[in-house]
């Protein structure tokens, strides 16, 4: 479970060393939900965000508006290492087999300067590194060469841009149909997309006009084959908004999502008047009371898949 959230710590009214009440429902990330106060010792000690960034020492800022705190120095290491995470992910490039800990190698290492470099790698870079053989290091750099052909929506998801996530991302790709269509989009372009507001669209913009993303989405450009097409042309769901909630047997929930955006359809974090169906797997969490509630329509797994 994560405590990143200050204003959560404040409601909770948690301290360091208190025991608290943990729940997890479906696939989403276990939440601490209770502070049990009648065991506490005496012991237990304020909760204080740091001013200062423990990786660089630049200032921690929080934005008006934001739940986040976050360094304010671009340049930090830690916040380029988190990046590289974030673009090796599964929802992003999705490199299978190249997870943290062999980026953690390959950027102490001096190997890899931005995400770019990836595509610069051979079987050889990786023989020098700790655990590498012959074998895993040929996956290596068969996992990074199987990610030259990506999708649009990946790509854009993948670029880390704030307050721009999974679905707001296939939003741009599909109304903009390209890279350099969106790069030169200006705000009120951005902001007549449904879903997508006056912030979500304040930071792709300001994105695309800084100096060094651009360089780097220059580089990376020159390694990459982009898909422009979003779905698969079918039309089957077109128009209808899924909301995905609970463990699926069949399939994981991004596979469930990719049927879904290939039929026509759209998918959404949350539930509301206008989502058109709850698909609901094992131990659902509190989307499904929510669905119940504002009366959207419940399928099964099995249902699910009898659209298609």
């Amino acid at each position: 479970a994560t405590l990143h959230n200050e204003d959560e710590i404040k409601r909770l009214g948690l301290k360091i060393k208190d025991t608290v009440v943990v729940s997890r429902a479906g696939d989403v990330i276990p939440d601490i939900v209770k502070v049990l106060k009648n065991l506490r010792t005496g012991k237990e000690i304020d909760f204080k965000m740091p001013l200062i960034c423990p990786a660089c020492g630049s200032k921690v800022v929080r934005l008006e508006g934001e739940a986040a705190s976050r360094c304010s120095n671009p340049d930090c290491y830690s916040v380029k290492r988190k990046f590289f995470y974030h673009f090796i992910s599964r929802q992003a490039f999705n490199m299978e087999g190249l997870g943290p800990k062999i980026t953690d190698q390959l950027l102490d290492n001096g190997l890899v300067a931005d995400p770019a470099d990836l595509f610069k790698l051979k079987k050889g870079d990786f023989l020098g590194l700790e655990r590498f053989g012959e074998k895993s290091a040929s996956n290596a750099e068969r996992a990074i060469e199987q990610r030259r052909e990506i999708e649009l929506p990946r790509l854009i998801y993948a670029l880390g841009i704030r307050n721009i996530g999974e679905e707001t991302a296939y939003d741009l790709a599909e109304s903009f149909g390209s890279l350099d269509r969106l790069e030169q989009a200006g705000i009120e372009d951005l902001q007549k997309i449904k879903d997508i507001g006056p912030v979500a669209a304040e930071s792709v913009y300001k994105w695309f006009r800084n100096k060094k993303n651009l360089e780097f989405l220059n580089k990376l450009k020159k390694s990459l084959v982009i898909k422009r097409q979003v779905g698969g042309g079918k039309e089957a769901l077109k128009g209808k908004t899924f909301v995905l909630t609970g463990s699926l047997k069949n399939m994981s929930r991004q596979e469930a999502k990719a049927k879904i955006r290939e039929s026509g359809g759209k998918t959404s974090e949350s539930v509301s008047r206008e989502t058109s169906f709850l698909l609901a797997g094992e131990n659902p969490g509190s989307k499904y009371q929510k669905a119940r509630e504002l009366g959207v329509k419940i399928i099964s797994e099995k249902e699910f898949l009898e659209l298609f």
